[in-house]
């Protein structure tokens, strides 16, 4: 595979705050030969009239409609009309580096993984980005290289490449997601022994939720659907501690203020005030789920 053709996919959602940043950061690529898909899922804002103002300056832009609502969906779509050999995956509201294609891709092409995981960094400096990223570090801090069972919960297709033959293999991005898409995918990825490398340096720039309203309506969301999630991979994830990690056991109901004391004796009152705020409102997201 020597200089294969990439196609980026973008869903995007009334993302006219952010999609102009987003598309230009990808157009200044160092990486020539690839294609931008970017699938407009239902949006009511200018979005669509900014894709169409891109496509004037660049061929390389496709304009795609989904009408089911759900970032799965609109993923789902970019893969099926995707022509590249390699899928490098992103999200509206990021920016990416100059060098971003070369380097994700370069470990696919060399024969290294099957899949590379980048990382992330806020753009705002806000409470909420700043915790936000604090996690991020925490969870990504010892990873190089992933398989099997390790790759789970930690793929993120705001930075994401694979072999376009690969995802096909598995089934592409799953519609039934409307969020957790990515989890889901590690879900499958997990389960046929994909090798995925990390790059901790190849970051996007992104804009994390900034808002105590955003932050609680993504944990509600995400809590939903991470009971759907575990319902279609039960018997799998079953021998994982997946099921354990997402809180969906009694215990991570008890042990949840008990668990809280020790992350206020480790860290920040800051970062413990804002893991109360999302652990809670991702509990009430999975009785949501469970009820219904």
């Amino acid at each position: 595979m020597k200089n294969p053709k990439v196609s980026i996919i973008i869903p995007c959602y009334n993302s006219e705050k952010t999609l102009i940043e987003c598309l230009n950061s990808v157009l200044n690529q160092t990486y020539k030969n690839y294609e931008i898909i970017v699938v407009d899922n239902n949006s009511t804002d200018n979005t669509k009239k900014i894709i169409k103002q891109n496509q004037e300056k660049s061929r390389k832009i496709k304009y795609l409609f989904e009408p089911k609502i759900g970032r799965g969906s609109a993923r789902n779509t970019g893969e099926k009309n995707a022509k590249g050999e390699i899928i490098l995956m992103t999200d509206s509201d990021c920016i990416v580096p100059k060098n971003w294609i070369k380097e994700m891709i370069e470990p696919i092409i060399n024969k290294e993984c099957d899949a590379v995981q980048g990382f992330e960094e806020n753009i705002n400096k806000d409470f909420w980005s700043k915790q936000y990223q604090s996690r991020a570090v925490k969870k990504y801090k010892s990873i190089k290289n992933i398989k099997g069972k390790e790759i789970l919960g930690k793929i993120d297709t705001k930075n994401f490449a694979i072999k376009r033959k690969l995802l096909e293999n598995i089934g592409l991005t799953s519609k039934k997601q409307v969020s957790a898409n990515d989890a889901e995918l590690g879900v499958r990825m997990a389960k046929n022994n994909f090798n995925v490398k990390f790059l901790k340096n190849t970051k996007v720039k992104h804009y994390h939720r900034n808002s105590l309203k955003q932050v609680i309506k993504k944990q509600l969301c995400n809590a939903e659907h991470s009971i759907r999630l575990v319902r279609e991979h039960k018997d799998f994830l079953k021998k994982t501690g997946m099921i354990e990690s997402l809180n969906q056991t009694p215990y991570s109901f008890i042990g949840f203020f008990p668990g809280l004391i020790g992350t206020i004796s480790k860290e920040s009152f800051s970062y413990a005030l804002y893991e109360f705020i999302t652990g809670f409102f991702w509990r009430v997201g999975i009785v949501i789920g469970l009820l219904k």
